[in-house]
């Protein structure tokens, strides 16, 4: 085999390798890894583990691994209504994210779900554009 068709094989591997890997593109996950660190991190932890009985974790999380329009309005509002809030476990409140665009939550919801959420997937703008469509108009 020419070295030029080995090269072109390896090409041709290469790529077909990368479309099999699921995971979102490292631009996404890095800007998404920044804007968690600005607007998540001093609750969450670097790590996703959250601080004990102040705020949960987001590793091993069934809203980060699941449904990402749950997830979306969930970040978006805040979380559960202040009755709520009442039972549970953690004493802090989560701000609501509305002042976040689509792009900018969908980059960190993309980062919590590859980071904490075994590598749960990305989600788009259009994903979080849609969920926020869905909300009450905000107070």
């Amino acid at each position: 085999m020419n070295a030029a068709r080995l090269a072109a094989l390896v090409v041709c591997a290469a790529l077909l390798g990368g479309c099999a890997n699921a995971s979102p593109p490292r631009p996404a996950v890095e800007s998404g890894q920044g804007a968690y660190a600005q607007n998540c991190l001093a609750c969450h932890q670097a790590d996703g583990t959250g601080v004990r009985g102040f705020q949960p974790p987001l590793v091993g999380s069934p809203w980060v691994r699941g449904d990402v329009q749950a997830l979306a309005t969930f970040v978006l509002t805040g979380g559960f209504d202040s009755g709520s809030r009442k039972e549970s476990a953690y004493r802090n409140v989560m701000p609501a994210f509305r002042e976040l665009d689509d792009a900018a939550l969908a980059a960190i919801l993309t980062y919590v779900r590859e980071a904490f959420g075994e590598h749960a997937g990305p989600v788009s703008a259009a994903e979080v554009a849609l969920a926020r469509s869905h909300l009450p108009p905000a107070p």
